[in-house]
């Protein structure tokens, strides 16, 4: 991953640079890998606001993403309590929350012909989705905006049966 990388230099460049004046420095790689992200983020968010650089640049096509099942449930004791349910999963890197439903533009068939409609928080995806009159049995997707063990988001699809 090109941010270990980053913050190997980061490191290296620090350590170089206190050689001689500590000599029990500490620094978590993790921790740099973050910031890296997080700077990385602000740098972007502040050029699209400052009209630099449009959104609609910022948009990356990612075709043909493997599915596969995961539980919903992250517990571990859940999962072996109920069963667990298993639901079709994908994973993306992740977007800039800011920006809200505008970081992503299109989630859905691979011919691109049938968009799926996608929630970013769970409270709409349970409190709306069940009423809707028209299009309740329509694919949908939820995206967890919590980073999991791979620094990517979590998206579960429901409704697609014939997805694969």
């Amino acid at each position: 991953m090109i941010y270990n990388r980053l913050a190997s230099a980061i490191v290296n460049d620090v350590y170089s640079g206190l050689a001689g004046l500590h000599h029990n420095i500490s620094m978590s790689v993790e921790q740099l890998e973050d910031e890296i992200v997080a700077t990385r983020l602000q740098v972007i968010k502040e050029y699209q606001l400052k009209g630099v650089l449009p959104l609609k640049d910022l948009l990356m096509a990612i075709n043909c993403i493997p599915v596969d099942c995961k539980d919903l449930e992250r517990c571990s004791e859940c999962i072996k309590k109920d069963n667990g349910t298993p639901n079709m999963h994908f994973e993306i890197p992740q977007i800039i929350n800011e920006f809200g439903y505008a970081a992503i533009a299109y989630i859905g068939s691979a011919d691109r012909q049938n968009s799926f409609t996608f929630y970013i928080s769970s409270d709409f995806t349970n409190k709306y989705q069940k009423y809707r009159k028209r299009g309740k049995n329509k694919p949908y997707v939820f995206i967890d905006p919590v980073p999991n063990e791979n620094n990517m988001y979590d998206c579960y699809v429901f409704n697609a049966p014939m997805l694969k």
